[in-house]
């Protein structure tokens, strides 16, 4: 795990007004939830199940799928380490930038590593598995799903495993499970963590064939998604719960911050399909920048320089309110006329 990657807004106290290094939205509702949960605090005196079948079969239903199908996991990141460890010593292909997890997870059960250069492609075992982030992290692009499910069941021979766990922030189709059924070579993963902004409970799920979802279980650990996080996955599920009220007009806002970044001499932004965007700033770097709107105007972005493949110049940012997203634009302004 890469120092800095994720919210580091811990690191700085009170001081932090406002947070675009996160890729979640700070206003979403949860009200609800935190009532719910109220209710439900003696679960902490008893064992949570070994396993979240309860939520499982909850989420199987929803998706139209069979819950031998689906496993629940503490966040997206105990997914990824599991399958890693699932597959320990094959060949893994993650072109990059992306999320660093996948090639920790690699290195540490002993995966060949490759950062899908021309010359590997040739070299490379036949015992491969390509990780794709899907919405991809940092750059906010999406891949087309089309062009996806067809080179999947095309190449069979191969693993393919598809972090999706920005899915709900995105108006691009997505790869849905029950239509991917007939892929025994598919691992979707999926995160209840983003959808409904509850980074502080850790929780997602897999997708895959029952093959697969038995094999993860028989590596797993007992007991890794805790009491508070499986009540917080049924009670969302089971009331289906929409935490950010209007989705496409807080896209759209996100758009927007997008264009007037973009407007901005000296900044440079890749083409987003969510609701984070990676930047690039001339003539300055992202570190700088990063410690001078704290200091000056308490808003964290995430320096992205230590994103393989990126440098000191790139940050991401990920749309808020229109009043924030405004704050943001008119603080990098000042910056720029300072440096």
């Amino acid at each position: 795990m890469i120092f800095g990657h994720g919210n580091d807004s811990y690191l700085y106290g009170d001081r932090i007004k406002m947070d675009f290094s996160s890729n979640l939205p700070g206003f979403a509702n949860l009200g609800g939830l935190e009532a719910h949960l109220a209710t439900r605090l003696s679960t902490i005196k008893s064992y949570p199940e070994p396993e979240a079948r309860e939520l499982e079969e909850l989420l199987a239903e929803e998706l139209g799928i069979q819950p031998n199908s689906i496993m629940v996991t503490a966040g997206a990141i105990e997914a990824i380490y599991l399958i890693a460890q699932l597959y320990r010593g094959w060949a893994s292909v993650i072109p990059q930038p992306t999320f660093s997890e996948y090639e920790d997870a690699c290195k540490i059960h002993g995966h060949l590593v490759s950062y899908y250069d021309n010359d590997d492609m040739e070299v490379l075992p036949d015992k491969r598995i390509y990780w794709l982030c899907n919405p991809n992290n940092p750059t906010g692009n999406v891949m087309l799903k089309t062009l996806m499910s067809h080179v999947i069941r095309e190449q069979r021979n191969y693993i393919f495993v598809v972090d999706q766990s920005y899915e709900d922030y995105t108006l691009r189709s997505m790869l849905q499970p029950r239509e991917m059924q007939d892929c025994y070579n598919l691992i979707l993963i999926h995160s209840m963590t983003k959808k409904y902004c509850i980074p502080g409970l850790r929780l997602g799920y897999i997708t895959a064939s029952p093959i697969i979802i038995d094999r993860l279980r028989q590596i797993r650990q007992p007991w890794t998604v805790n009491s508070l996080a499986i009540e917080a996955g049924k009670y969302m599920v089971q009331n289906h719960v929409e935490v950010i009220p209007d989705k496409v007009k807080y896209l759209n806002d996100a758009a927007l911050l997008h264009e007037m970044l973009s407007d901005i001499p000296r900044l440079m932004l890749m083409d987003s399909d969510t609701n984070f965007m990676l930047a690039h700033i001339e003539h300055s770097n992202a570190k700088k920048l990063k410690q001078w709107l704290i200091e000056k105007h308490g808003i964290l972005i995430r320096d992205a320089s230590n994103f393989h493949g990126l440098d000191h110049h790139c940050f991401r940012v990920s749309g808020q309110t229109p009043e924030q997203n405004e704050a943001l634009v008119e603080a990098i302004k000042e910056y720029l006329k300072e440096y």
